[in-house]
């Protein structure tokens, strides 16, 4: 006995459309596990690593690719004179309120600094910063990416929805030359050191594995599903010597 198949051929088109959908979107899901596992594994590392003492330290993890997000760093800095604090959109209840952000330099490295939060109502309030060298504590923040359904930043009224200025508008950049956007620093209130914070990480989901094989199983289902039809039909199995 040998085995015969001949194919429908308007169903042979339409499952392999199918397959190559179905197939890339479980490869897809596969790339994004890889990424995501090593993220995931990055910012453990960063969090359980030993405070940092110095931006010039963030400034050779960034040269050298090390893991830095969610690192604990402390410095000593003076904040920048500034109008107003550069402030992005932080989701609460109730309410609106805005992350506050203001330049620190240490020595030659210049940073944003995440102060905390201020009610929208209290959003045009004048900026009180401490003057003189302080000592500042807190995260070593990665900045993101806005993604493409983020809601447009509007400089000339202060609303960001992401930190990272300069790609939008160079007035930041004006206002503080040089200043990097790559990270900026989560400073912790109440925290005398870096080593008094403790070990912080986002939640974040990793369900790649279970999509990838939801869509991989689909793939095999409906090529159970395309042979099984054309054995109804008697257009595959296996015929006498």
């Amino acid at each position: 006995m040998r085995l015969y198949f001949r194919p429908l051929p308007g169903l042979t088109f339409i499952t392999a459309i199918f397959l190559v959908i179905l197939i890339s979107l479980g490869t897809w899901q596969y790339q994004r596990l890889q990424w995501k596992t090593t993220l995931l594994a990055e910012i453990d590392e960063a969090a359980n690593a030993a405070p940092w003492k110095s931006l010039m330290t963030v400034e050779t993890a960034l040269d050298t690719d090390m893991p830095l997000d969610f690192h604990r760093i402390e410095f000593t800095a003076e904040y920048q004179p500034i109008d107003q604090a550069f402030h992005v959109y932080k989701p609460t209840k109730p309410g609106i309120s805005w992350d506050q952000y203001v330049p620190a330099r240490e020595g030659m490295d210049e940073v944003f600094v995440n102060i905390g939060p201020v009610k929208d109502a209290n959003k045009e309030a004048p900026l009180v910063l401490p003057r003189g060298p302080v000592k500042i504590a807190g995260y070593v923040r990665r900045a993101q990416k806005l993604g493409w359904l983020a809601p447009k930043s509007t400089p000339e009224q202060n609303r960001w929805f992401g930190f990272n200025p300069i790609p939008e508008t160079n007035e930041w950049a004006v206002k503080s030359p040089g200043i990097t956007t790559q990270y900026y620093i989560d400073a912790s209130d109440g925290a005398s050191s870096a080593a008094d914070l403790t070990p912080k990480r986002p939640d974040i989901a990793n369900n790649h594995l279970d999509y990838m094989l939801t869509w991989y199983s689909f793939a095999l289902i409906w090529l159970v599903i395309y042979f099984i039809l054309h054995k109804r039909r008697g257009r595959f199995g296996r015929e006498p010597a």
